[in-house]
Formats: C-alpha cells, sequence, structure tokens
C-alpha cells in the first residue's frame, strides 16, 4: 500500500483553498483569492516525506532482491565446485538452503527484480541441471538404502514401507500428491483408474502415494464419487483395481524402481514400470490412460516441455488428463515453469486447473483436458 494515500488520509492537516472573491462596484472590478502559507508549506513537507519514505521502502525491496541473487548465485557456484551430487552433509545443507530462499514468499517487485537480474539469469539453466541431477541421486540413494536397510533378503513387505515412509520428503510427497488428487478431481466426473507417470524416477514416490489413494478411498471425493461411475467395474462387477504406469528413460532409475516395487509387495499393487523416453512415440500407448503426469524434471526449459506435451497429447484420447508439475515465484530457480497458454498447446489442450501453493509443496500443479 502507498504511503502517500495513508498518510494524507489520517494525519495531514487540512489545506484550506478559498474561493475567490469577486467585487461588483461599478467603479472597480477585480479577484482576489487568499491561501495559508503555512498550510502550504505543511502539504509540501508532507509529500517530501512520502517520496522518501517511498524511496526507502524501493531501496529495501532492491537490495532483498540482491541479497537473494547473491545467494543463488554462490550457492551455484558452491555447487559446481562439489566432486558429486549424491547425499553428503555438505550438499544436504546447500540444497536445502537453497530451496529454502527459493521457496520465501515476497511481493512481485522483489521477484521481478530477481528473476530479471542478469547474474541469476546466467547461472539458472545450470543451476535447474544441478538440481535435476542431484534429485536423482537424492532418490536413487534412498531407493539403495530401502532395499538395503534392513540387511536381510527376507525384510517383510510392512518393513520396507517403514524404511519408504522414514524417506525426509516422504509427508512432502504425500500433500502434493493429495493436491493434485483434488485438483484432477475438479477437473473429473469420476476418480482415475489408468495413470501413466512420465519421468517417474527411482523412488516412485508419487505413484505409490496415487495408488493408496484411489485403492483404499483415503480422500473424501474419492470415496463419493467411487461407485457413481460406471467404469469403474468390471464385466463381473467388481471394481476394477487402479494401475500406475512408470515411465522413464534411465534404466538405473527403472531397476531401482521395480526391485523397490517388487519389496513393497501388496503395497506396491498395481505398479507398472516402462523403460523408454518420455517424448517418445514408441515408448507406451498413452490412449487407455485416463491421466497421463508431466514430472516436474522432465525437459529442462519451456521449449522442452512443450515439444514433448505435444508429442504426449498426441498419443493420448480425448477427454484424458495431462497434469503436468510447474513452478512459481522464486521456485522457478529451481524447476522451470510450465505454460500452457500457447498457441500449439491450446490447440490440443483445455486448461482446467493452475494451483500455485505457498506451502511446503515447491511444485505447481496445472491440468489440463486433451481436446
Amino acid at each position: 500500500m502507498s504511503v502517500l494515500p495513508a498518510w494524507l488520509r489520517f494525519g495531514s492537516p487540512t489545506i484550506l483553498t478559498t474561493q475567490p472573491t469577486i467585487k461588483t462596484d461599478p467603479d472597480e472590478a477585480y479577484v482576489s483569492s487568499s491561501s495559508s502559507p503555512s498550510s502550504s508549506q505543511a502539504s509540501i513537507a508532507i509529500v517530501e516525506k512520502a517520496d522518501i519514505i517511498n524511496s526507502q521502502i524501493a531501496d529495501a525491496k532492491a537490495e532483498k532482491a540482491q541479497c537473494i541473487v547473491q545467494t543463488v548465485v554462490d550457492t551455484h557456484s558452491k555447487l559446481l565446485e562439489l566432486p558429486h551430487l549424491r547425499p553428503d552433509p555438505v550438499i544436504n545443507q546447500l540444497l536445502g538452503n537453497l530451496v529454502s530462499v527459493c521457496s520465501e514468499i515476497h511481493d512481485q517487485e522483489i521477484v521481478n527484480n530477481v528473476l530479471n537480474n542478469p547474474n541469476l539469469l546466467a547461472v539458472l539453466p545450470s543451476l535447474r541441471q544441478i538440481c535435476a541431477e542431484s534429485e536423482s541421486c537424492l532418490e536413487l540413494h534412498w531407493a539403495e538404502h530401502i532395499l538395503q536397510g534392513g540387511g536381510s533378503n527376507r525384510d517383510s513387505p510392512s518393513e520396507v514401507l517403514d524404511r519408504l515412509r522414514s524417506f525426509p520428503y516422504y509427508a512432502n510427497y504425500q500433500d502434493l500428491t493429495r493436491l493434485e488428487l483434488c485438483s484432477i478431481l475438479s477437473a473429473t466426473p469420476s476418480p482415475p483408474k489408468r495413470i501413466a507417470f512420465l519421468g517417474s524416477g527411482p523412488l516412485p514416490l508419487t505413484s505409490l502415494c496415487l495408488l493408496n489413494s484411489l485403492r483404499n478411498h483415503t480422500h473424501p471425493l474419492l470415496h463419493s464419487s467411487s461407485s457413481s461411475s460406471p467404469t469403474d467395474s468390471t464385466a463381473g462387477g467388481q471394481e476394477e483395481d487402479p494401475i500406475v504406469l512408470n515411465i522413464d528413460n534411465d534404466p538405473a532409475a527403472i531397476s531401482a524402481s521395480m526391485s523397490l516395487s517388487l519389496a513393497l509387495g501388496p503395497h506396491a499393487k498395481g505398479m507398472q514400470f516402462i523403460c523408454a523416453d518420455a517424448g517418445s512415440p514408441s515408448s507406451a500407448d498413452l490412449s487407455e490412460f485416463d491421466v497421463v503426469y508431466l514430472a516436474a524434471l522432465v525437459g529442462i526449459s519451456q521449449s522442452e516441455k512443450e515439444e514433448i506435451m505435444l508429442e504426449v497429447v498426441g498419443r493420448m484420447r480425448q477427454g484424458a488428463l495431462l497434469v503436468a508439475r510447474s513452478s512459481w515465484g522464486l521456485r522457478t530457480c529451481l524447476y522451470p515453469e510450465v505454460d500452457l497458454a500457447r498457441e500449439k498447446l491450446l490447440e490440443r489442450l483445455e486448461i482446467c486447473v493452475v494451483v500455485h501453493p505457498y506451502g511446503g509443496v515447491v511444485n505447481s500443479v496445472v491440468v489440463a483436458r486433451v481436446r
């Protein structure tokens, strides 16, 4: 809120301007006006003070923006010096601080100053690539830890699940999945039964959380709509079990996620896997899926994401939903923003929902329907 209107409304002296006095004496006609010199001087002083305060506010915002830019640029430099991106105390602290800074909420002027800063723009592609690689390393590390944590090949599925839940960001994935399910259910009358996840990674937590919610109807909307759609049942009258097809182009990621799913036993019922490139026409027939997810790390720029989405949408059926993970504000330093309001995309997609979280969930959610 501007300081000047508030100041003038509550604290400024009344400025009086007298109406002109017109005399109609036939021998003398003149117009005279008078005003208080002290009132005029007080008004000028108030405006000057308001200008000073507004200038100080602008300087403070610029200083804050520069501080954020310096933190991000310095963190990028330190990350480049590391011998690897696998989890250890140093990289954990660097990335933890980076995520914390980029998750802060500021007014648009500060955000614009940060994102338009030349020094930040120069490191942004490299920084996003580092974040993508470090996230993959983190997931692979934890997938291996979960599988080996018990020290026995005979660990029960429940023991494996307990170790999975010890993943530091497990609750964050649950929150994100709940947000995405709410967004999906706002765009479709019935819960999805067949989901494809492009870029599932070595630790497919989203897929597991989706299956758990869909199978157990852990969301009120899922429970209320679970019996409302005739397509939810098979020919024998039994409700169709949900499935999630996990697609990733990294063989190590697919191998780790498959091993984890096997170890989870019934807790991973419905998980399927394909090692393929997300944008490859031969990767999978997507026409049979109700929802297709595009992970945040699929495509490192808007142009790459747009190209992949056009290819993916071309293999989806009309009416199916595309869910793309995006970002907003300073969080675009970590993940590129997905803009579906592009001419080619709008020809194929109807944008249904865009959700920007303000809390601990970093990714935004975009849901669009295939035309």
